[in-house]
């Protein structure tokens, strides 16, 4: 039995890496979208405690914008169980990343932000939402924003999200300039993903920004990591 999960498991890890290696190989020749690479731990340290963190390199392709480096982390607190969790974090950014070209300035930003984030299952749909606000810190400058991310992901092989579960997964978020009093964007992504175990999943799909001037997409290739310590 335990050979027969093996084999299986290596044909499904080996068939999503042919994917990957695909889009990745399909959209390196296309400037045309942008590419975010995108990882996600969440730790569990105790029933109450956890710590988060998650990487992003992104390639953007955007006037003004050809690159970005986002490294986030924060330590959380359960309220319940399962579904009611608050945090406390912080974030570095560092923007137009593009060797030899010194007509792009690089950008740095630090970041302290606080969430509640807020799950629910109804039927088999599993629904998150979180609240975020940021304190952004520029070399001359400072804002405010907050953000509003509802998620969705809905199991296509089963009911339940665990080892093996195909699944489609979507959300939108919502960023306002408290700063400015303005909406600062909107993000909108559709995917598919695959749980590899119960604790570690890959996902990947498309993901429409839009922003006051443009309107931009960008696949989007994300791991999951949920193993405790």
């Amino acid at each position: 039995m335990k050979k027969i999960y093996l084999v299986h498991f290596r044909k499904n890890l080996l068939c999503l890496i042919l994917i990957f290696s695909s889009l990745n190989t399909v959209l390196a020749q296309d400037k045309n979208y942008g590419k975010w690479f995108v990882y996600f731990g969440n730790q569990k340290i105790n029933s109450k405690w956890l710590l988060q963190s998650d990487m992003q390199y992104r390639l953007n392709q955007i006037p003004g914008q050809k690159s970005q480096l986002l490294l986030r982390a924060g330590i959380g607190y359960n309220l319940t169980e399962s579904n009611n969790n608050i945090l406390l974090g912080f974030a570095y950014v560092q923007s137009n990343l593009e060797e030899g070209d010194e007509t792009i300035p690089t950008i740095n930003e630090t970041r302290i932000y606080q969430q509640y984030l807020y799950k629910q299952k109804r039927d088999n749909l599993f629904i998150s939402h979180r609240v975020r606000m940021e304190e952004r810190f520029f070399v001359n400058d400072f804002a405010l924003r907050t953000r509003y991310f509802l998620a969705v992901q809905k199991p296509l092989n089963g009911r339940l999200l665990n080892r093996r579960s195909i699944y489609a997964s979507g959300f939108n978020e919502l960023f306002i300039d408290i700063s400015n009093q303005k909406i600062d964007r909107n993000r909108f992504f559709t995917g598919i993903g695959y749980a590899l175990t119960n604790d570690i999943r890959l996902e990947t799909g498309y993901l429409i920004q839009s922003q006051k001037n443009f309107t931009r997409g960008q696949f989007q290739f994300i791991v999951y990591n949920n193993l405790s310590f």
